[in-house]
């Protein structure tokens, strides 16, 4: 009974924050929100998979400046990875199962998982070209040990939280900064997907 209180309290945040996933977009474009309020905002956006939350960083360092902009959205975004890690761990594991089947998961990715827990995580977390969700929920099916979890998805958001949010500070000013901030920005990711392909090829 109280495992299903639990579930239906959280779908019900989940629902509404996404019946008003526009109107609270707006709303914390136009600076109106109480910080904590913001917070608790952003962190029930990033729980939604259909939201780009490139596009909340972004707003974050618009309206808080680059660096807190960044700290916000990071510490809001790994608030939701927590959450969907408990949520599909001890209350939704076997819809976490069936969600997991869309992805297409090889058995030498599940096989790194296990051996490197805290690597493999980072690197996810570090290429944007995986869904994040896939991440939350083969980390919560699989057990995967939550410090490890944790730690990995708190230093990988990191990178993409500054760009993201330094790309909304200078989103109409300096276009020089924000070509030299991207090309940096996809040069990393080239040498962390050229690292994962590497590890991949060994498979250890």
């Amino acid at each position: 009974m109280k495992r299903g209180l639990i579930i239906v309290g959280y779908a019900l945040i989940i629902a509404i924050v996404w019946y008003y996933k526009t109107e609270l977009l707006d709303w914390m474009k136009e600076g109106e929100a109480p910080f904590l309020l913001i917070m608790l905002l952003v962190t029930g956006l990033a729980c939604i998979p259909v939201i780009p939350f490139s596009v909340v960083i972004g707003t974050m360092g618009f309206l808080y400046g680059p660096l807190l902009g960044a700290l916000f959205s990071l510490i809001s975004a790994w608030l939701a990875a927590i959450f969907m890690y408990g949520l599909f761990r001890y209350a939704l594991r076997e819809r976490g199962r069936e969600l997991l089947r869309r992805y297409q998961l090889t058995d030498r990715w599940t096989t790194m998982v296990e051996r490197h827990p805290f690597r493999s995580i980072l690197l996810a977390r570090l290429m944007p070209i995986l869904p994040q969700t896939a991440v939350n929920l083969y980390a919560a099916v699989a057990a995967l040990p939550f410090l490890s979890y944790a730690l990995a998805s708190l230093l990988g958001k990191l990178p993409a939280m500054l760009i993201f949010a330094f790309i909304g500070d200078h989103i109409s000013g300096d276009w020089q900064s924000l070509l030299l901030v991207a090309g940096v920005y996809v040069l990393f990711l080239l040498t962390v997907y050229g690292s994962f392909r590497y590890w991949q090829a060994r498979g250890t």
